[in-house]
């Protein structure tokens, strides 16, 4: 489970087996939706209760 302060622009997270880049919270609404993106560039938009539950930080591994 993640705090909301724990999301860290530009890094990988999975939901539901699906890999994603966070990308911003949109202040457009009191219930603003959570921004990622896929592989593709596609735009995905979660509620703060799905990431909450069911999204999970990705460790990358970095090259020297």
């Amino acid at each position: 489970m993640f705090s909301m302060t724990a999301l860290v622009r530009n890094h990988l997270y999975q939901f539901r087996g699906q890999q994603l880049r966070y990308s911003h919270r949109s202040n457009c609404r009191v219930n603003a939706p959570f921004i990622f993106n896929d592989s593709k560039g596609r735009r995905k938009e979660l509620s703060q209760n799905q990431v909450q539950l069911e999204v999970f930080e990705v460790v990358e591994f970095c090259e020297n």
